[in-house]
Parts: structure tokens; C-alpha cells; sequence
């Protein structure tokens, strides 16, 4: 049986790591002091160091302004690009299946959202047996997974709420351990639908057939 991703523990969140500890700047400048202190060998006579004087200087990134209060999630370019536009604009995936996708990716938290069928059909606007039909042409392609009822897991390869220790961390555990693979059964490999007969004869992958006529009687 193909490991299964980790379900998240409780109390797992935001803010665990913490740049200066408790106690503001003056106790991170005496713990920096104190440790430099015991490592430097004066140059003569031997005598302790007496007092160090240190400078902290902090750089702090301006945070992302992004639409609505959930923040953001990090995409595959390569996923958005090469494979989702594709499928949209070719009607690979259709309508309902990319608009299921695209909500489940903005409500994951570290790869797992809770919903229902019909929460994701009422926020959609569209019947619960397309949303559920969407979900399962999903999983087929490797983007979703239903774990349990009403837990749904995000391919973290496609799209991750969270920062990259944590996506590793979730990502080692679904490895083989002797392959270092991860399991086409479990996440990709991104088992894409195949591209339309249209793109498939551009591309010149089927040889020998260039003179098929589609339904409305013209050249593909």
C-alpha cells in the first residue's frame, strides 16, 4: 500500500519559527556577546576577554499584499503555463474541473483543505454531481487526493500554502525509500490528461494522419 500523506497535527500553524527570542534585541546582543566572548583567544597574555560590543542590524522584507485575508500560495509557473492554460484553452479540462482545482489550491493549508462536495457546488454555483465528477477526473490526474470524507490533500508539487521545510518534510514522507520516487498512485509524475487530437497532429506525434476531418467537416 502506497504511504499516505501525513495528516496535520493539531495546533500546526504559522509563526513557529521566531527570528530574536524572548526577551527583544538587548537579550539577543548579550547571548551573541557572551558565546563570542568564550571562543576568542587573546593575543597576549592570556587574559579574559573583558567586554565585546555587538551590532545587530536587521533587514526585514516587505510583506505580500495579496488579495483577500488568506494570504497566498506558492504555484508551479511551469504547472500554470505548460500544463493548466494548456488544458483550459484546449478544453482538455474543462470548465468545472480547472474551477474545482483552482479553489482547492486557494483553501489549502500545508496541502489539506476540509470540504464538503456541496460546500465546493455552493461556492461555485454549480451542481454537486459536476463538482463530484471533477474531483475524481482530478485525483485520475494526480492533482487531488480524497484521504477521508471531507479531507482532501493538494499535489504540494502544484501548489503549497506553507514554507519549503514543511513542503519537504511532507514530500519525504511520501517517498519510496529506496527508489526516492514519489509513487504515481499517490503524487506525480503529474499524470496530465493527454493533449487534444488538434495539439497531438500540430505537434506531429501521430504521423500519417494529417488529412482527418473533425465533426463540422474541417482539417484538424
Amino acid at each position: 500500500m502506497p504511504p499516505q500523506p501525513k495528516r496535520p497535527s493539531a495546533g500546526r500553524g504559522k509563526g513557529r519559527i521566531a527570528a530574536v527570542p524572548p526577551g527583544g534585541d538587548s537579550a539577543f546582543r548579550e547571548t551573541l556577546s557572551s558565546r563570542l566572548g568564550k571562543d576568542i583567544k587573546p593575543p597576549t597574555r592570556k587574559r579574559p576577554v573583558q567586554q565585546m560590543d555587538v551590532s545587530v542590524r536587521y533587514t526585514y522584507r516587505a510583506p505580500h499584499d495579496m488579495y483577500g485575508r488568506s494570504g497566498y500560495s506558492v504555484v508551479s509557473n511551469d504547472f500554470l503555463a505548460d500544463v493548466l492554460a494548456v488544458l483550459i484553452a484546449q478544453h482538455g479540462m474543462s470548465p468545472i474541473q480547472s474551477a474545482v482545482l483552482l479553489w482547492c489550491i486557494g483553501r489549502q493549508r500545508e496541502g489539506w483543505l476540509r470540504t464538503t462536495h456541496k460546500k465546493i457546488a455552493d461556492k461555485l454555483g454549480v451542481e454537486r454531481s459536476n463538482v463530484t465528477r471533477a474531483i475524481g477526473r482530478l485525483e485520475h490526474w494526480h492533482m487531488i487526493q480524497r484521504v477521508d470524507n471531507g479531507l482532501i490533500f493538494v499535489n504540494p508539487m502544484l501548489g503549497f500554502e506553507g514554507n519549503g521545510d514543511v513542503q519537504r518534510e511532507i514530500l519525504d514522507g511520501l517517498r519510496d525509500r529506496e527508489t526516492g520516487k514519489l509513487p504515481e498512485d499517490v503524487f506525480p509524475a503529474l499524470n496530465a490528461p493527454p493533449p487534444p487530437r488538434s495539439v497531438q497532429l500540430e505537434l506531429g506525434s501521430e504521423d500519417g494522419d494529417d488529412g482527418v476531418v473533425d465533426e463540422e467537416g474541417q482539417a484538424c
